[in-house]
């Protein structure tokens, strides 16, 4: 059975070295371009092309480079790659028969996908989910579901390549029904659109046609046709020998062995050469265990006629290597779940242990084999299976009703055009009455211009009034000091110019902390400057205050989170409210002995509660009217500090409470209610 490997929108990195190599060696040339590989994309894309590659080569490798690229992919958080290596996992999962993980990852892949709409891959979700049925579980009805479902989004789409492999995969549903006709009609319909893709040279065509080829001859094998199936084998063999496709290979090897009847030297070599190819690429795949049972029943056919011998085998011999291989297909049957196949190798083992004189274990065998027989192929089973192309048919028929539909509908419309021309007079009308009240509506906006643009007036006063007070007099200082020293220098003796020095320099430290503070609080007062709201661990907040104040040597700093506490809310703005509380504690502390300053956060009934703690002298009412009165004038005293505490905890919904008492210090809490 063939399962689909997942369409990777992005496309994948390939130079133009690669392009002449096919199988192992185009692997091994990718896994040695790895190490050079720096941009992190371009691996991503690299390690899901080897990972693609050696589904054809080595199941156990295509597994480990689907796991490291799917850890890459979430590094970068790129989610169509971490899709496609999920759905790569699941594949090799399926390869090697472990149902569970196998669907595991193929719900989950199809849950991101459909969370996008990204119906390629969905699809191509859809068709790996119905191989693992067919192939693990042997549920046809399920299998022929996701079938029929993935054809419907391929049709829709018009994408031949997802069109293809539901026609293939259908085909090897009506084929395990023995419905040679349906299994041949689909069989040919996907062979038709590889064809059209091989000329069109994408990329794998030469072995998605040897693919095709090689199903209609597996088809025709069954159905006794072996000329027309060795036409198709002979066709098909080279194209994948070219491609690299061992897999392809082996199933081709696999299905001659069968084709060779009883011309048992062709049948054994077929069967061995495939045996070699499947241990090398996946020893628990459908048609890998299926060889294996072939060549058990091959062995049990020589033992049961004495005109044919392998050199230096008995009968007996033969007979034991027949329960060999018949026992070991079994065993792997039950590894992958594969119920038909353990079936039809528990009636083989059961008829040569009944030859052999083994009669207990042969009718308890046969008793297993005749009741799986009885629930796989029932007609019921094959009724459901009908009933799902049905009801496709059905589909297509009402989507072809609904087009003939709407052309009705156009013509209809047609004429209510030609119809709408002759009132066109009355519409007039109705236009000048739409007129007069969009003329209203203007007038209304002109309104709410004109009030936006008092509000603007208002904030240009305010900025007027920091610029006469907070900045005029650092720079009249700085002047003053500079005509001083140009014009009088011989007054300034060494300690008075020092003192000046440093009052200039405190000035201007003023002015530069005053102009960063008017550019923020411009930006709060801006229309589009809007909080960006998301829970932020208190953590976080307090080192950053910690790493900003880390300079500060006169005061000692001490931060108190117990409960690990989070807050929802702007972090620039939270921060910015915190450093404006901390750097005026900073300010209010410089001639306080043993300085402190604690900030701590705590869950009181009404939410959280961060504090900020100073043994300072403590704050006038005047000093803190800021806060309270958004008219209080913006001078020299007051600063821009507070303002900008005020305005930002106002835009994110911050309650702040303050606490002053000259004897003990002061204490501002920020409180945020529970979202």
């Amino acid at each position: 059975m063939k399962i689909l490997f997942p369409i990777f929108l992005v496309l994948l990195f390939v130079t133009s070295s690669f392009s002449q190599k096919q199988g192992k060696d185009l692997i091994d040339s990718l896994v040695k371009e790895m190490p050079h590989v720096q941009n992190d994309s371009l691996k991503v894309r690299l390690l899901k092309r080897i990972s693609d590659e050696y589904f054809f080569v080595d199941v156990d490798q295509a597994l480990k480079y689907s796991r490291i690229g799917l850890k890459q992919a979430t590094k970068i958080n790129w989610q169509r790659a971490i899709g496609a290596f999920n759905l790569n996992l699941g594949r090799a999962y399926g390869d090697k028969g472990q149902y569970d993980s196998c669907m595991h990852f193929y719900r989950k892949v199809y849950q991101i996908y459909k969370s996008t709409d990204d119906k390629v891959n969905m699809a191509s979700v859809l068709n790996n989910m119905g191989a693992a049925e067919q192939n693990l579980k042997s549920d046809y009805t399920k299998a022929a579901g996701y079938y029929f479902e993935a054809l419907k989004i391929g049709e829709a789409l018009k994408d031949d390549n997802l069109i293809a492999l539901a026609y293939d995969n259908i085909s090897h549903i009506y084929f395990a029904q023995s419905n040679y006709p349906k299994a041949l009609e689909f069989g040919f319909k996907c062979l038709k659109l590889r064809k059209k893709q091989a000329e069109s040279q994408s990329e794998n065509s030469l072995r998605d046609v040897g693919n095709a080829l090689s199903n209609i001859a597996g088809i025709y094998t069954d159905m006794n046709q072996p000329g027309n199936a060795k036409v198709y084998y002979n066709n098909a063999v080279p194209m994948l020998e070219k491609s690299g496709d061992l897999e392809g290979l082996a199933k081709a090897y696999s299905n001659l062995s069968i084709l060779s009847g009883k011309d048992f030297d062709a049948k054994l070599y077929y069967a061995l050469k495939a045996e070699t190819l499947w241990n090398e690429v996946n020893p628990r795949h459908l048609l890998a265990v299926h060889n294996v049972g072939s060549l058990g029943i091959a062995f049990r056919e020589m033992a049961q006629n004495d005109s044919i011998r392998v050199q230096g085998y008995s009968g007996k011999q033969l007979a034991s290597l027949a329960k060999t291989y018949l026992t070991k297909a079994i065993a792997l049957s039950k590894q992958t779940g594969e119920i038909s196949s353990r079936s039809h190798f528990t009636g083989a083992l059961a008829e040569i242990q009944a030859e052999t004189g083994d009669y207990k274990n042969a009718y308890h065998n046969f008793r297993a084999y005749q009741r799986v027989q009885d629930s796989l192929y029932s007609q019921e089973s094959k009724n459901k299976i009908a009933g799902l192309e049905g009801k496709r048919e059905l589909e297509l028929r009402d989507k072809q009703i609904k087009i003939n539909k709407l052309e009705i509908d156009v013509q209809k419309k047609q004429r209510l055009f030609l119809i709408a021309g002759i009132v066109l007079v009355a519409v007039i009308g109705g236009l000048l009455f739409w007129q007069n009240q969009s003329r209203k509506r203007t007038n209304i906006q002109l309104l709410h211009l004109n009030a936006e643009l008092d509000e603007a007036n208002k904030i240009k006063a305010r900025f007027f009034a920091i610029l006469s007070h907070d900045l005029r007099s650092p720079v009249s200082n700085l002047i003053n000091f500079l005509h001083l020293q140009k014009e009088a220098p011989e007054l300034m003796s060494g300690g008075i110019a020092e003192s000046h020095q440093k009052r200039i320099t405190e000035s201007a430290e003023l002015l530069l902390e005053n102009m960063e503070s008017m550019l923020l609080w411009s930006k709060g007062q801006m229309q589009n400057f809007k909080p960006q709201v998301r829970s932020i661990e208190v953590s976080g907040l307090f080192e950053y205050i910690q790493k900003f104040f880390a300079g500060t040597s006169n005061v000692t700093f001490s931060f108190s989170n117990p409960e690990s506490l989070t807050v929802v809310t702007d972090e620039d703005y939270l921060k910015t409210i915190m450093q404006n509380l901390t750097a005026n504690a900073v300010k209010a502390l410089r001639k306080t002995p043993e300085a402190t300053i604690l900030w701590e956060a705590k869950r009181n009934e009404k939410g959280i509660v961060l504090s900020i703690i100073d043994n300072g002298p403590g704050a006038s009412e005047q000093q803190l009217s800021a806060l309270r009165n958004e008219g209080e004038a913006i001078g020299i005293k007051t600063g821009m500090g507070l303002h900008i505490v005020r305005d930002l905890a106002k835009a994110i919904s911050c309650q702040i409470v303050v606490r002053s008492d000259r004897e003990f210090g002061m204490e501002f809490q920020l409180r945020f209610a529970d979202v």
